[in-house]
């Protein structure tokens, strides 16, 4: 078969991407190819053989054949439910593989059958409110995170991104869902270990180095998030971080 001209195949493309448009796609990851596509040829730069091989290929498709569209509708319609915006670009993906008629792995199924029942969850209930302890934690690692350096991201960039994504949700919501708190809190385990699960309960006895001290508050976040207690030392009422404060006295 002989080669297409520039011409020939911009002529084509074009009449293609309308095909697309006439059915509502031209949101579609190769609709928005052929756009760039088109634009490339007009400007006269040349395409590579991948990009002609796949051009052609669907220029030779015609009008674009949408599998599972019942399936690939509901993940479109539940990546917009408020809630599910960091979940959006993974129901996206999912939604291209169907339309082209691909199949999913098992674990990926698992993966897309989870998001869709939490986004169903979601139309139904709404947003749940976090409960003031959760709001005490989340307001109080948001301080504990700001304090950390370049340097600690670039090590923990799984962390990273669940505290950019809890910023996100309360900004947007006023709260956080399930999920996101979830990975916000593990991020932090530490922390929130030591929060919700205290070493030292307010009324206990235990030790600032070596001086004998009554506990008097439940670990809280003070303005710069560091977890802190407040204790009675010596008849002096201080506050001291957390892991400050021993079961037993100090030798040094």
């Amino acid at each position: 078969m002989p080669r297409k001209s520039l011409a020939v195949r911009l002529e084509e493309t074009k009449a293609t991407l309308e095909l697309w448009k006439v059915a509502g796609l031209e949101g579609d990851r190769s609709a928005l190819f052929l756009r760039d596509m088109i634009i490339r040829m007009e400007r006269n730069r040349g395409l590579s053989a991948g990009q002609r091989k796949y051009v052609d290929s669907l220029i030779d498709q015609g009008a674009p054949v949408v599998h599972n569209k019942e399936l690939t509708d509901r993940i479109q319609a539940a990546s917009i439910v408020p809630g599910m915006e960091g979940c959006a670009e993974a129901l996206s993906d999912f939604a291209f593989k169907l339309s082209k008629g691909w199949n999913l792995s098992p674990k990926q199924q698992v993966f897309l059958d989870n998001m869709l029942a939490q986004a169903d969850q979601l139309k139904e209930t709404g947003l749940a409110e976090l409960s003031e302890s959760d709001k005490e934690l989340v307001e109080g690692l948001f301080r504990h995170c700001r304090r950390q350096s370049g340097y600690y991201w670039q090590h923990r960039p799984g962390a990273h991104r669940a505290y950019e994504a809890a910023q996100r949700e309360l900004e947007r919501h006023s709260t956080i869902t399930e999920r996101t708190l979830a990975r916000f809190k593990n991020s932090n385990k530490s922390v929130t270990r030591r929060f919700e699960s205290p070493r030292h309960a307010a009324g206990h006895l235990a030790y600032c180095r070596r001086d004998a001290a009554m506990i008097m508050s439940a670990p809280y976040f003070d303005e710069y998030g560091r977890l802190v207690q407040d204790v009675l030392v010596n008849g002096e009422l201080k506050t001291v971080s957390e892991d400050k404060i021993g079961k037993r006295r100090s030798r040094a």
